[in-house]
Order: structure tokens, then C-alpha cells, then sequence
């Protein structure tokens, strides 16, 4: 009697929620033969694209603060962070330009052409 149970509750349609949530409560990472897919990796802040990331999200939360409460403070701050944003993609600009010549590029990539170098 047992086995009929548990054979129809394996085809119940909140079984799949169920055993997704018991995945991500053990920290499994994705299922099988599906590749785990992340924007970055969050361990790894220290690179030029980790702290990108991490300045974009520290903007979006003063923004926010400046537009909905007009903190002229948090304006400011905004304002540092965005400036620190153009550094830091000027920075990965030359770290993807110094990788892409180093894998030796074949026919099929582009030339970095500099088209804002009166900056």
C-alpha cells in the first residue's frame, strides 16, 4: 500500500518545486549535464569585472537613495561611484585588448581600432 503512495505522490505537479528546493538547500549546483551559468563569479571580486559589478550595484543603491528621497548626499556618492565605473571599464577595455592580442587572433578577430583616443 505504501509503494502506490509514494508512487503517485512522485507524479504530483509540486514535486518538481519540491526536489529543486532540497537541490538548492544542499548547494548541489545545477543538474546534471546543464552547465552552471553566472553573470560572474562572486568569489572572485579582486578582478577587474568582480569590482565592476560590485561599483554598478553600489550606484544603482545611491541612485535610487538621490531619486526617491533626493539625498543630495547619496547624489554625490552616486556620482564617485560612476566615476569609478568609467575607471575600472577603461581598466578591463585594455585587460580584454592585452588578452585578445595574446591568444594570437586569427583571421577572424577584429583589430582593436582606438576610436576614443582623444579622451
Amino acid at each position: 500500500m505504501d509503494k502506490e503512495i509514494e508512487a503517485t505522490t512522485a507524479f504530483e505537479p509540486g514535486n518538481g518545486e519540491r526536489r529543486r528546493e532540497e537541490r538548492r538547500k544542499e548547494d548541489l549546483g545545477p543538474p546534471p549535464g546543464k552547465p552552471e551559468r553566472r553573470l560572474f563569479d562572486r568569489r572572485a571580486q579582486g578582478t577587474t569585472t568582480g569590482q565592476l559589478l560590485v561599483e554598478v550595484g553600489r550606484f544603482a543603491a545611491e541612485n535610487m537613495l538621490f531619486r526617491q528621497k533626493g539625498n543630495k548626499a547619496a547624489a554625490r556618492r552616486a556620482r564617485k561611484h560612476l566615476s569609478l565605473i568609467m575607471k575600472l571599464a577603461k581598466q578591463r577595455r585594455a585587460e580584454i585588448s592585452i588578452e585578445a592580442k595574446g591568444s594570437g587572433g586569427g583571421p577572424d578577430t577584429e583589430p582593436d581600432d582606438d576610436d576614443d583616443a582623444g579622451e
